[in-house]
């Protein structure tokens, strides 16, 4: 699944564009929320899910799932070495983390936001 590329990571293979929807699908959107999420049409978040297997070789999901984490074990480890690209520019990658933002979190009789 290394697309031929030696020292390469699929994911690195990915754009940011499509790393964005990957990872709102990893976490359990479905294509609609995405593409509500992302202004986006659902049509052209399957068209980046199929762009995204092609490129990693992944077939199903939970494939795509094994890929991520073990890239953010392998970003992890970058990062304390500060040798990725998005650490030296100072660039962040908002993840939605509750413990990253501040937000307690507390959604308890909110509907959820896809539901509004």
């Amino acid at each position: 699944m290394n697309a031929g590329r030696p020292g390469r990571q699929p994911l690195d293979l990915l754009s940011d564009r499509e790393r964005e929807v990957l990872d709102r699908v990893l976490e359990g959107h479905t294509y609609p929320s995405v593409a509500r999420a992302l202004g986006l049409s659902p049509h052209t978040v399957d068209t980046y899910m199929r762009r995204i297997r092609a490129k990693t070789g992944a077939t199903h999901r939970l494939q795509l799932l094994r890929l991520a984490m073990a890239d953010a074990l392998e970003t992890g480890s970058r990062a304390t070495r500060n040798t990725r690209a998005t650490r030296d520019t100072g660039a962040t990658r908002d993840t939605g983390d509750a413990r990253n933002t501040g937000d307690t979190g507390e959604t308890r009789g909110q509907a959820h936001p896809d539901r509004r």
